[in-house]
């Protein structure tokens, strides 16, 4: 740049100055005239039914049969665990026997 006369180059900066201002004040004005589209309203809730529907299962004794076999073959696992242990205990020499 530095071939070209310093008047020129004041020239050429202050028509970039307004090329610039010129391209500014069109876009805004632009912006002004078509203002973007506002975003929609939230849509309210869908509507709830006043009751909710009551179900009530056909047939329950399968599972009632289950819960019954279950409760069952616990108590005779326990049962036959505490008669192990009592059997254990009774074989193993007193805490007196030191002999």
């Amino acid at each position: 740049m530095s071939l070209v006369p310093w008047d020129v180059q004041v020239k050429i900066g202050q028509l970039a100055a307004f090329v610039a201002a010129l391209a500014t004040a069109l876009i805004s004005s632009a912006r002004r005239r078509h203002p973007r589209a506002a975003p929609d309203p939230p849509k309210p809730p869908p509507a709830r039914t006043p009751l909710p529907a009551h179900v009530v299962p056909c047939r329950s004794a399968p599972a009632t049969a289950a819960v019954t076999d279950l409760c069952t073959c616990v108590s005779e696992l326990a049962s036959d665990l505490a008669k192990r242990y009592a059997d254990d205990d009774r074989r193993r020499p007193g805490p007196d026997a030191h002999t």
